[in-house]
């Protein structure tokens, strides 16, 4: 695994190699019963996704977190080059973490590996986007773990 994270400026941007093939790693990011298994924070013991992929269509990622509270994401699709770029918007439906942010992925491929970059900004607040880091690494992980899961077998 090769991970890289930096919060400067606001922005989250997270380098990181899957072994995966790219079209995976897309239908990791793009189809909601591929979503629910990686997305979310490390306190989450529930999640239900629903996703509309076409620019323009939107998203939605409710979480039920560990102290039974919700959390709930939503987004619209901006850009889809499948399978190597996706954009969307990213807002908390309550406010909680400030304004509505944008995500976007770049996905290349080498030799059966997928390198990721990601970018997620700009943050009200450095303490926002921090928050976010360690919210997608959890999730990266768990992603990962999928995806090596899978090698094994």
């Amino acid at each position: 695994m090769d991970a890289n994270t930096d919060v400067s400026n606001r922005v989250l941007t997270i380098e990181r190699t899957f072994n995966a093939p790219r079209a995976l790693v897309f239908k990791m990011w793009t189809q909601p019963e591929h979503m629910a298994r990686w997305w979310g924070c490390g306190y989450m013991k529930h999640i239900e996704v629903s996703a509309d992929l076409r620019v323009g269509g939107q998203f939605r990622a409710a979480m039920t977190l560990d102290d039974d509270s919700s959390h709930v994401i939503v987004g619209k699709y901006l850009e889809i080059d499948q399978p190597t770029h996706l954009s969307f918007t990213w807002w908390v439906e309550n406010g909680a973490a400030g304004s509505e942010t944008v995500v976007t992925i770049d996905l290349s491929e080498d030799g059966g590996k997928t390198h990721m970059s990601f970018r997620h900004g700009t943050f009200d607040e450095a303490d926002m986007c921090a928050g976010h880091g360690e919210g997608w690494t959890v999730s990266f992980d768990r992603l990962e773990a999928l995806f090596n899961a899978s090698a094994k077998q």
